[in-house]
């Protein structure tokens, strides 16, 4: 846990560390340093400064949390919606993390990724379309795409509560303009279109192997890489039911016949009297097929399955992104860029990127004869002084230094139309691997062909 504040410098220089500082942590450590202070019998006992500082910020978080749901329940505020029913195609083994795209352009995919062009589609549809702005479809969208079989007691993505927003590099939160009406009768599907803005999408063909809460934390409340597990007390007491299904009709085809099952109603809300229904006082486990729409600051956690079996996951980020981490995004083949920033540290521990950016060094040239060396010696003979020596050809050039940095192998790999790269992109390796894979690969073969080249002219020579 970082002891440094937050808050924006006024500068464009980098704030320094006793600027960063707390106030409240600043007053804190100064009484440990005066001897008048009951906070002097704490000098020199670190350990148990941290603890304290801990607990002081866990109380801090859990009232500005509790005071956010409070206020969210008073207002009404709506953090996921139930968009429609959706259909999985066939699983081909595809793992794709955050592929940047065009919203509104079946081309810019690679081919690989059409089949879930219709689901696409059924998100988009629902873009809010601001006036005076541009369509967002003609915007960059980001697809995750995971095919996998999960293994017992694991999960296919990311557990532990989390946001998709992050503390220092926040999304576009995300808005509801209008809801989608779920008929209280249930007739399978959503009877009108909702209207979003910003935020993300998300459905998997696993019934109860993902948990999402009616909550939107405070973006400060977030930690690296959106985290926000600590928080888990905090919606378990104000979400205190059982993970269950949205309120749907029993699935009892002899009484209900086509309604068996049928989800009716918002799935923000619970209650089998449509008249005196309320918001729900748990989190839900989302079905099968289920595709919903969330802010960037709404907990979820993918849950491990009880049984092994194959999964299929899909997300598509609509909202303006800051940042694209190249660690654990997946590059488009087809070279649509993310319209954002390109980072290559990690995003959960936010160490340095693999390859530090530096050209690998030139082969050394060869060093020129010098006078004496070429000058006959006096023993030599006379003839053979006097011969006319061959020409000798000049020193092959040092080949060009390639630039290796993360971000202009990222360019070479955006233009490149090669099988292997779209391979690596769409196959099922793991979303944290299978980018950090290309670059090696990608890496290995510039150099590769940088030694023939050398190889090729001192030959030559």
């Amino acid at each position: 846990m970082s002891l440094l504040g937050d808050a924006p410098s006024t500068s464009k220089r980098e704030a320094t560390a006793a600027e960063r500082l707390h106030a409240s942590l600043m007053a804190y450590l100064l009484g440990t340093a005066d001897e008048e202070s009951p906070l002097s019998v704490l000098s020199g006992h670190s350990d148990v400064l941290r603890l304290i500082w801990h607990v002081v910020n866990n109380a801090w978080k859990r009232e500005q949390m509790m005071t956010a749901l409070q206020a969210q329940e008073e207002k009404k505020l709506v953090a996921f919606a139930h968009v429609d029913n959706v259909t999985f195609p066939a699983p081909k083994s595809i793992n794709v993390n955050m592929m940047p795209f065009i919203l509104g352009d079946k081309r810019s995919l690679p081919p690989e990724l059409h089949a879930y062009w219709p689901m696409i589609a059924k998100c988009t549809s629902t873009l809010h379309r601001s006036d005076g702005k541009a369509s967002p479809k003609d915007r960059v969208g980001y697809l995750t795409v995971h095919e996998s079989v999960v293994h017992e007691g694991a999960s296919q993505r990311r557990p532990g509560l989390h946001t998709e927003g992050f503390n220092r590099d926040v999304c576009d939160s995300g808005k509801v303009h209008t809801l989608p009406r779920w008929h209280p009768w249930g007739f399978g599907h959503a009877m009108r279109h909702g209207q979003f803005e910003g935020g993300l999408f998300m459905a998997s063909n696993v019934s109860d192997s993902c948990h999402i809460y009616n909550a939107i934390v405070p973006t400060e409340l977030v930690g690296r890489g959106g985290d926000v597990e600590p928080l888990r007390p905090c919606l378990n007491e104000r979400f205190p039911s059982a993970p269950k299904p949205r309120t749907c009709w029993p699935a009892d085809d002899e009484r209900y016949g086509s309604h068996a099952g049928c989800a009716r109603c918002d799935m923000h809300l619970e209650g089998d009297d449509i008249f005196d229904q309320r918001r729900v006082t748990g989190p839900i486990a989302l079905r099968a097929g289920e595709l919903v729409w969330f802010t960037d600051r709404t907990p979820h956690e993918s849950r491990p399955l009880p049984t092994g079996q194959p999964r299929q996951f899909f997300r598509l980020v609509t909202s303006a992104v800051d940042v694209w981490y190249a660690a654990h995004a997946s590059p488009n083949p087809l070279g649509v860029l993310p319209a954002c920033k390109v980072v290559s540290h990690d995003k959960f521990t936010g160490k340095a990127p693999l390859f530090t950016g530096k050209a690998p060094p030139a082969e050394p040239a060869a060093a020129a004869p010098t006078a004496a060396a070429a000058a006959p010696t006096a023993t030599a003979p006379a003839a053979a002084a006097a011969a006319p020596t061959a020409t000798t050809p000049a020193a092959p050039a040092a080949p060009a230094a390639v630039d290796m940095s993360r971000s202009a192998v990222l360019r070479r790999m955006a233009r490149s139309r090669s099988p292997h790269i779209t391979r690596i992109g769409c196959e099922g390796l793991s979303a944290q691997v299978h980018l950090r894979n290309a670059f090696r690969a990608l890496q290995a073969a510039t150099q590769q062909a940088v030694a023939e080249a050398a190889a090729e002219a001192a030959a030559e020579a």
